[in-house]
């Protein structure tokens, strides 16, 4: 009974360490075989829903680009400014100005 315990907190560990293993030699191989993006234009729906109606930049392989996603970020970004700025308006007139 023991041993069968062992046996198989040993094989676990092995399968957990080859799976990191291997976790790490994909790691790797993908930092050295890096896939070349092109910029496209959106085609379809789903890819001008995700780069806004061609805002952002798409690369071939349907997903946005580095720059692409720096660039919706930094919209998303500025959008919720404006929205901070603009309830802080409407607070300070409720709380302070209109009373």
């Amino acid at each position: 009974m023991a041993a069968n315990f062992f046996n198989r907190n040993k094989e676990n560990r092995e399968q957990r360490s080859r799976a990191r293993q291997r976790r790490r030699v994909e790691r790797e191989y993908a930092r050295e075989h890096e896939d070349e993006v092109t910029v496209v234009e959106p085609a379809n729906r789903a890819e001008m829903r995700l780069t806004h109606k061609g805002k952002f930049e798409l690369g071939s392989d349907g997903q946005l680009t580095q720059r692409g996603k720096t660039d919706r970020l930094s919209w998303r970004y500025n959008r919720l400014m404006i929205l901070v700025a603009f309830v802080t308006v409407v607070m300070y007139a409720l709380f302070f100005a209109l009373p």
